[in-house]
């Protein structure tokens, strides 16, 4: 793939579908998507906030993973709810060549948290096209066309990412908040 043309074409897609975001109150999430990449440090943490979310009681949790190659993809045992990727799973201009990837056309979702930190193109690809009314993730600059809701954090630390946007989720974003 090559990377400006992508990109553009991402940026393109997005301001096309002209999507508006609404808030999700936490305690209606009926379906998650999450995306991360496999080669991040705290990949440990990501998949117990993956497994938290799915014994909360929330139907539907599925689990996006980025790896750097189809060999690392093969060795991870991924469950139903996994859909493990690589840039494999893309064609020339982004296309979904992958039969797991295909599944996300005309699936949508209360959230998507993107917990890639835009580690690959092929995680930025992957948010731009998952329809859910409401994305949240890390705020950094490039990427802040992708998503609805950005949570800076100054360190680097995983833990206290997901600790924050679970609070917002499921602790102030609830029916009975003022």
């Amino acid at each position: 793939m090559i990377r400006p043309i992508v990109n553009y074409l991402v940026r393109r897609h997005v301001a096309k579908t002209k999507r508006e975001p609404s808030v999700v109150h936490g305690d209606l999430i009926d379906s998650m998507a999450i995306v991360a990449c496999r080669d991040q440090v705290d990949f440990s943490i990501i998949e117990g906030y993956v497994k938290d979310m799915r014994q909360k009681g929330i139907k539907t949790v599925d689990f996006y993973i980025a790896f750097p190659n189809s060999k690392t993809q093969e060795l991870y045992g991924a469950t139903l709810k996994d859909f493990p990727f690589n840039p494999k799973s893309f064609g020339f201009f982004g296309a979904f060549k992958s039969p797991e990837l295909e599944q996300i056309n005309g699936k949508k979702y209360d959230v998507l948290v993107d917990l890639s930190d835009g580690a690959t193109m092929e995680c930025d690809l992957l948010v731009a096209r998952i329809e859910a009314q409401w994305k949240a993730g890390k705020r950094i600059p490039e990427r802040e066309h992708l998503l609805d809701f950005m949570i800076e954090t100054n360190d680097a630390d995983t833990r206290n990412f997901i600790h924050n946007l679970t609070k917002y989720l499921t602790g102030f974003n609830t029916l009975n908040a003022a």
